[in-house]
């Protein structure tokens, strides 16, 4: 389990949540996207999709456990033209999220998530599009430390 697959198993569990959201645009009805790791780099000014992301922004092994914990950034970017309650769609949005990791809290069968949950929402908006976060901890595998024969008082058997 390493932080890449994090980032790909939380992805694969956030499509089906979003999987019936959708944005209203110029073209029509744009399905959202979700990322694992950093959305792509836009490359032209057309219609953008709305996303949610999942990335792993740091992580922190322990020795005294058995799991390290990985810090996940959630981040939705939603597209909504209308100036009054454009910022509607995006809480809708994190709060539907925000709940959906709360009543499953194991991601792909190996990655626990634990609290806190935090939601963030920029302060400054790049309308039309309205942009927030959720920062959460998941655990990651932590590998056995391997090289040390305690019966030979600490001689080492490192291989490599």
């Amino acid at each position: 389990m390493t932080i890449t697959s994090l980032m790909d198993n939380l992805a694969d569990f956030l499509k089906p949540a979003v999987k019936e959201y959708c944005t209203q645009q110029r073209t029509g009805e744009i399905p959202i996207e979700v990322f694992a790791g950093y959305p792509p780099i836009r490359t032209d000014t057309r219609e953008t999709a709305s996303f949610v992301y999942a990335l792993v922004v740091s992580a922190e092994d322990t020795a005294d456990e058995k799991l390290s914990t990985a810090t996940v950034e959630i981040g939705f970017s939603v597209y909504d033209e209308d100036k009054t309650d454009g910022w509607r769609s995006l809480f809708n949005l994190i709060e539907h999220i925000r709940q959906h990791i709360l009543k499953y809290r194991l991601v792909g069968a190996k990655n626990r998530m634990e609290f806190p949950v935090k939601v963030k929402i920029a302060d400054e908006q790049p309308y039309p599009q309205w942009q927030g976060m959720i920062t959460v901890n998941y655990t990651i595998g932590q590998p056995s430390e391997e090289g040390l024969d305690y019966d030979d008082y600490g001689a080492t058997n490192i291989q490599v």
